[in-house]
C-alpha cells in the first residue's frame, strides 16, 4: 500500500514533464511586467529557521550538532543586523536548549517544527517516512506544547510541518491548540507567495508559505524537462548571483503587489546550514561563510527597498486582510 501511495503522489507531482503545458498556460507573471515598484518601497521580511536534526529527513542518525552553536550566534546577528528571527523548533529538543530559547524569546518568535521530524501529511515519494496517525498527531501535538510549558517559553502560535507536508487533519488539531499561524504550504511545487485561509474564511488559522518563484524555471534532468520553482531558502540563495536574487525578488512582489497582498518574503534556512560538513558532498554549500552571504544578500535588498524585519506571527497580523477591514 505505500508503494502504492507513493507511486500515485510520484505520478500527481505537478512538477513532472506532462504538466509543463499546464503550468505554461497558467503562467503568472506574464501580465506583471508593468507593475512598477517605486524605490524604496516598504517591504516586509521573515528569517525564519528550521532548529531540527541536523539534516532534517536525510539524516541517518539524530544528532544536534549544529544546533547550540548556531542558537549562541543569533543574539548577535540579530543585534548586528537589527532583525527579529523566527525559530520552528522541534518539540522533543525544546528542553534540551531550554536557556538559549529563552535567552532568544524576549525578541524572536519561538514557534513549533513538528516532535522528531515525523510526516505530518500524506506519503511523498522523496520520502522515506510513513504518515503519522491522527493520534499520534494529537499526542505527539500535547507533548511538545508540555515542553514549552514546562521550559516556561510562550506556547508557540506558529507552526512548520517538518519537509512541508501537513494534511488538514493537522490544521484542525493546529487551530484546536489556538495555533494562528502555518508555514507548511508546499513552496516547491509552486504555493503562490500569498496568505490564505486554508481551512476557510471564518478560520483563524492564517497560511503564510515560505517564498516561492510564481512561474517555475524548466530544468533538463535525465533528457527531460522538469518544472523547478526557486524557493527562498539558503540551498538556492547560495548559488543564486545578486542579479538573478534581485529580478527574483522583483518579480514576487510584482506578482503580490498585482494580487492586492503587502510585499513580504519568507526565508527559511536550517542551523545545519551554517556549519561545515567536509565529508558530505550533497551539502558543500553548507558554510559558516552563510550567515555573511545572507547578511550581504539583505543589504541588496536594504539598498532597493525600505526593509522592515518581522517574526511571522507579526507578519501574519500585517498580512491579515480581517484586521485590514
Amino acid at each position: 500500500m505505500i508503494f502504492l501511495a507513493r507511486l500515485s503522489d510520484l505520478l500527481s507531482d505537478p512538477r513532472m514533464p506532462y504538466f509543463i503545458p499546464c503550468v505554461k498556460l497558467k503562467q503568472r507573471s506574464k501580465a506583471l511586467s508593468n507593475v512598477d515598484i517605486p524605490d524604496k518601497s516598504p517591504l516586509l521580511i521573515a528569517l525564519t529557521f528550521d532548529v531540527e536534526y541536523d539534516f532534517g529527513s536525510s539524516a541517518r542518525e539524530a544528532s544536534l550538532d549544529a544546533v547550540e552553536p548556531f542558537l549562541q550566534q543569533l543574539p548577535a546577528l540579530a543585534e548586528e543586523w537589527q532583525a527579529a528571527f523566527t525559530l520552528f523548533v522541534q518539540g522533543d529538543i525544546v528542553e534540551r536548549f531550554t536557556q538559549l530559547l529563552l535567552n532568544l524569546q524576549p525578541r524572536h518568535e519561538i514557534g513549533l517544527h513538528g516532535y522528531a521530524h515525523e510526516l505530518w501529511g500524506k506519503v511523498k515519494w522523496f520520502l522515506p517516512k510513513k504518515p503519522i496517525s491522527y493520534d499520534t498527531k494529537k499526542m505527539l501535538l500535547e507533548e511538545s506544547l508540555k515542553a514549552f510549558s514546562t521550559s516556561h517559553l510562550a506556547m508557540p502560535v506558529s507552526f512548520r510541518a517538518p519537509d512541508l507536508v501537513a494534511d488538514t487533519d493537522t490544521l484542525q488539531l493546529l487551530e484546536e491548540q489556538g495555533f494562528l499561524v502555518d508555514s507548511s504550504a508546499p513552496s516547491y511545487y509552486g504555493i503562490p507567495p500569498l496568505p490564505a485561509r486554508p481551512l476557510g474564511t471564518t478560520s483563524a488559522l492564517l497560511s503564510i508559505p515560505i517564498t516561492a518563484a510564481p512561474d517555475p524555471r524548466i530544468r533538463t534532468r535525465y533528457f527531460l524537462p522538469f518544472a523547478a520553482y526557486e524557493v527562498f531558502n539558503m540551498a538556492w540563495l547560495a548559488t543564486a548571483s545578486d542579479h538573478q536574487f534581485l529580478n527574483y525578488v522583483n518579480e514576487v512582489l510584482s506578482f503580490q503587489m498585482s494580487a492586492g497582498t503587502k510585499p513580504h518574503l519568507v526565508f527559511m534556512a536550517h542551523p545545519w546550514e551554517f556549519k561545515e560538513w567536509t565529508e558530505k558532498k550533497r551539502y558543500d554549500y553548507c558554510s559558516r561563510d552563510n550567515y555573511e552571504l545572507l547578511h550581504r544578500k539583505l543589504q541588496l535588498l536594504k539598498e532597493r527597498y525600505q526593509l522592515k524585519y518581522v517574526c511571522l506571527k507579526e507578519l501574519a497580523q500585517l498580512l491579515d486582510s480581517k484586521q485590514d477591514g
